[in-house]
């Protein structure tokens, strides 16, 4: 007589659960990993997803990371934290995962393992799944699981990112008015994540420049406006300006203010010191820097700046140079600086101003196009304005200028050459401010400070016509 064997049943999902392959040490040391390098998220070679993850706030913290990176915004602890409405003590698990002695490079090994570990844990569920559907007897059922597996199995087990977040509402933004185009200073956009670029040779006062800048924001009065009512851009709109300037020293600076404020119609400088913070950190400041092992990390120096400048409308960076410890010239190294700087411009929701050096080519032909600047070509490509500044000198020959009638101090005329307005309908040309000697007091001649001026058109325009001329026919 023969005995039939009782029938099979599916396993309880504690069951599963309780045999459930997990490489918890893997999940963290992988999370480390993109914490320290976000960019690894981008790097094809790891073959990864969120759903390889099996604890749960890791899976938020990678999607985070992930997010913010797609977003062009730098996933430090910050912005990951404040992604996952953490704060304070909460942030203290984020931060011991940056202790776990893990190196990026090896994340692709991290990753095949977890993913090997992942692929395990999936076939349990999918087993779990498709013996439910066998025991029901029901072939539709069964069919159905049959297909969500195999659907599943097209993708590698991968989640498909959700691409719809970042679809424009064509219906909504061909209807609905949009609000004017507004800007901060000059042409720099009016809206967080975007910054803008100073850019010229040695000695062409450019930290001048972006000195009146700061007190026209801080105050709302014409950028270096000048003895004849001449101005380089119309009054802004008042806001609170942290100015860094890494080159010049507390002294240089006490010298500037005070040469500004003596100039007539200056007055009121001495009355904004609520809403200007001049930093003259002096080489002491770091935004990014690389680690041993080659991975571009933020400092706590820049987190600093971050929560310092919340709510500023403007912060200017004087000069970029100075404050990243990383290969200008590298491409690497020029996007996570763009990154940063956009991401300075999104967490405080402040426009962003950075004064930075002219290659040596750019200063011996009087360039004057954003791309002159030292360093990756990114930078210049990543700002959304910028204005070039050249000496008259550069642009005019000493015989030229005595042609025309400007001698002698006269000459000292620097041109602010506007050379990327990317939201603006319109570039505003060529602009000029002058040299004004300051005699204090006691008649002391004091550092010189530049104020808009009308540089005598007239007399350039009509040594050009007369040149015309005489240009030779071809």
């Amino acid at each position: 007589m023969c005995q039939m064997s009782a029938p099979s049943r599916a396993r309880r999902p504690v069951e599963v659960l309780r045999d459930l392959p997990i490489d918890m040490e893997n999940e963290k040391n992988l999370l480390s990993c993109l914490i320290q390098r976000p960019d690894l998220v981008r790097d094809e070679s790891l073959s990864f997803s969120v759903e390889d993850f099996h604890f749960g706030p890791h899976k938020r913290i990678v999607q985070a990371i992930i997010e913010l990176d797609g977003e062009g915004i730098v996933p430090d602890l910050g912005m990951i934290g404040n992604r996952l409405g953490l704060k304070g003590q909460d942030l203290g698990y984020l931060e011991d995962l940056t202790w776990i002695a893990t190196s990026p490079p090896n994340a692709k090994f991290y990753a095949e393992k977890l993913r090997d570990v992942a692929i395990k844990r999936k076939a349990l569920f999918d087993a779990e799944k498709l013996q439910k559907a066998a025991l029901s007897g029901v072939p539709d059922e069964i069919a159905q699981v049959r297909a969500e597996i195999g659907k599943s199995a097209n993708y590698g087990g991968q989640e498909k990112s959700d691409w719809k977040k970042y679809r424009l509402d064509i219906s909504r933004s061909a209807t609905l008015k949009p609000l004017s185009q507004k800007f901060i200073v000059g042409h720099l956009p009016d809206e967080p994540g975007n910054y803008g670029l100073i850019i010229g040779p040695d000695g062409v006062r450019k930290s001048w420049l972006a000195l009146h800048i700061a007190l026209a924001v801080a105050v709302g009065r014409p950028v270096a406006h000048g003895l004849d009512g001449s101005c380089l851009w119309p009054a802004p709109a008042e806001g609170r300006v942290v100015y860094i300037t890494s080159e010049d020293s507390p002294d240089v600076m006490w010298r500037r203010v005070w040469n500004i404020a003596q100039m007539p119609g200056y007055e009121w400088v001495q009355n904004i010191a609520e809403n200007l913070d001049i930093l003259p950190v002096f080489s002491s400041m770091t935004l990014l820097s690389t680690t041993q092992d080659g991975s571009i990390v933020q400092t706590p120096q820049y987190r600093e700046l971050a929560e310092y400048s919340q709510g500023a409308r403007l912060v200017i960076l004087d000069p970029l140079a100075d404050l990243f410890d990383l290969d200008e010239n590298g491409n690497r190294e020029g996007r996570a600086i763009v990154q940063v700087l956009r991401q300075l411009s999104l967490k405080t929701g402040a426009g962003v101003l950075g004064v930075h050096h002219q290659n040596k080519a750019s200063m011996l032909t009087g360039e004057k196009n954003h791309q002159s600047g030292r360093g990756s070509s990114k930078f210049g490509a990543g700002c959304r304005w910028a204005v070039v500044l050249q000496p008259l000198s550069q642009i005019f020959n000493s015989e030229d200028t005595e042609e025309i009638g400007i001698t002698g101090q006269e000459a000292d005329w620097t041109l602010v050459h506007e050379s990327k307005a990317s939201y603006a309908d319109e570039v505003a040309g060529d602009r000029w401010f002058h040299k004004v000697v300051v005699v204090d007091d006691d008649g002391h001649l004091t550092a010189s400070a530049p104020l808009a001026a009308k540089l005598p058109e007239e007399k350039i325009r009509s040594k050009k016509e007369k040149e015309a001329e005489y240009a030779p026919a071809y």
